[in-house]
């Protein structure tokens, strides 16, 4: 039997869809911003030569690293985390856009 609609609210819209909407955003940094597409590849390339950050990342149990694997997964979490904050800086404006088209849509502006 078919469910009866149910009406959703704009910030219930938008939660549902949170992942796709931070998906994209994350494609459009790659394709359009130099720097986020230099840290996306670094960030790819330090998991491919260094097979125990998904060790330390994903991994159960104890894990020991030497001060060079230290060294090496503080870089490989500083990028992930410059890559975070771009694509949270871009949600942000991104939502401040959303927000303005939607005043105007609703005669606020």
């Amino acid at each position: 039997m078919k469910e009866p609609f149910k009406f959703q609210t704009l910030p219930e819209r938008i939660a549902a869809l949170f992942t796709e909407i931070h998906s994209d955003t994350a494609i459009d940094l790659l394709h359009n911003n130099d720097e986020y597409g230099q840290l996306h590849q670094r960030k790819g390339e330090l998991t491919e030569r260094h097979p125990f950050i998904s060790a330390v990342l994903e991994g159960e149990g104890p894990v020991a690293l030497s001060r060079e694997e230290h060294k090496i997964l503080t870089d490989y979490l500083d990028t992930a985390t410059r890559m975070e904050d771009m694509e949270r800086m871009q949600l942000y404006f991104r939502g401040h856009t959303g927000s303005f088209s939607y005043l105007k849509k609703i005669g606020a502006l």
